[in-house]
């Protein structure tokens, strides 16, 4: 299997190098194959254009033939991918105050996006530091000793006593 891929790849490897003798060798290929039903037409007695016309509908469409073996050639999606990039490279070629805004877009729309994963993997998507982090839970209490206090503590009394009476979590640490 590996070396059937590795053969593959080198043919087309190699008709991207040949192609202009590829291309020329199938127009003399489909060439033939047409005159040779034509030649069959004119022996079951069809006459000049009629033959032609014949041996091209039995045939089939002979651009349709020409893609379907250039597809056994070469990259398919590299050549198609090749003929984009050049295309826009031409596009933005003609006009490269439209080219610059566009690149910066693309800058900024990049850079804006780095930016904002790289906060989220840090905040949401890390792991905790702990080795099971579905056990932590989070504790508070309800009353305050100051009223007007907006800070959310608890006192170190709660917490010492807490610690004595608890028999359902683990104080070691992970």
């Amino acid at each position: 299997m590996w070396r059937e891929w590795w053969t593959d790849a080198w043919l087309r490897i190699k008709a991207l190098v040949n192609r202009r003798r590829l291309e020329r060798d199938l127009e003399e290929e489909l060439q033939f194959h047409l005159t040779m039903r034509e030649e069959k037409n004119h022996t079951l007695g069809l006459t000049g254009d009629k033959a032609r016309v014949a041996a091209r509908r039995r045939f089939g469409n002979v651009t349709l033939v020409k893609e379907d073996c250039r597809e056994t050639w070469i990259f398919s999606w590299a050549e198609t991918l090749w003929k984009d990039f050049r295309y826009a490279a031409r596009i933005l070629s003609k006009s490269p105050g439209f080219a610059a805004v566009v690149i910066c877009s693309l800058a900024l729309g990049i850079g804006a996006n780095t930016a904002v994963f790289s906060v989220m993997n840090a905040v949401l998507l890390h792991t905790t530091p702990y080795q099971h982090p579905e056990a932590l839970a989070t504790i508070w209490s309800i009353h305050k000793l100051d009223p007007s206090d907006d800070e959310d503590t608890v006192p170190i009394a709660d917490v010492t006593t807490w610690k004595k009476a608890n028999h359902d979590f683990s104080t070691r640490p992970p």
